[in-house]
């Protein structure tokens, strides 16, 4: 498995996985092994990856999965985000508070069905902070209080820390960060 930047050519591979597991998409079986809210455009792959960038975990010519990081001031992002950067006015991580830190906006992050279970999200995960070490203090994701899965792999998986829950639009998400 090789994780590197995305170019142009993976796109249509992004947009796919992302495509093949949105709620919509996924029977409930599927459904419980994880899903992205995402709905990203060309275009907008296209502004992530000139930006910060977009990781992609490739095997042969097959795209296995993908990270997109962003800068927490980039514009425009879901509302979502706003509720999310809200809650680094009042919180920590791992004791520092979270207003004296630099973060970066990590995912949405999404593993083929094919690939799961075979350390690809760990790879991207060990990629992305080395791509983002010396840059950021620390990443900040949020997962969807339904998303069991998700969280169980960032939390348990990953080691990111569970900083609080908030609630936007009528659901619940979860906060999680990691230092870089």
């Amino acid at each position: 498995m090789i994780i590197r930047q995305a170019v142009p050519a993976d796109y249509d591979s992004i947009l796919e996985i992302q495509r093949l597991n949105t709620p919509e998409n996924l029977d409930a079986e599927n459904l419980q092994q994880g899903y992205i809210v995402s709905q990203m455009s060309r275009a907008q792959l296209e502004a992530i990856n000139s930006k910060l960038g977009i990781l992609v975990a490739v095997e042969g010519k097959t795209v296995a999965g993908f990270v997109c990081m962003t800068a927490t001031c980039a514009k425009p992002h879901p509302p979502v985000i706003d509720a999310l950067l809200e809650q680094t006015e009042t919180h920590s991580l791992n004791q520092r508070p979270m207003t004296e830190l630099t973060p970066f906006l990590y995912g949405p992050v999404c593993i083929s069905r094919r690939f799961r279970g075979a350390g690809v999200l760990s790879q991207l995960f060990a990629a992305v902070k080395a791509h983002m070490h010396g840059k950021y203090d620390a990443g900040l994701a949020f997962i969807a209080d339904d998303n069991p899965h998700s969280l169980v792999a960032h939390i348990q998986g990953l080691g990111m820390s569970d900083v609080t829950r908030f609630h936007f639009d009528g659901k619940d998400y979860h906060l999680v960060a990691f230092e870089v």
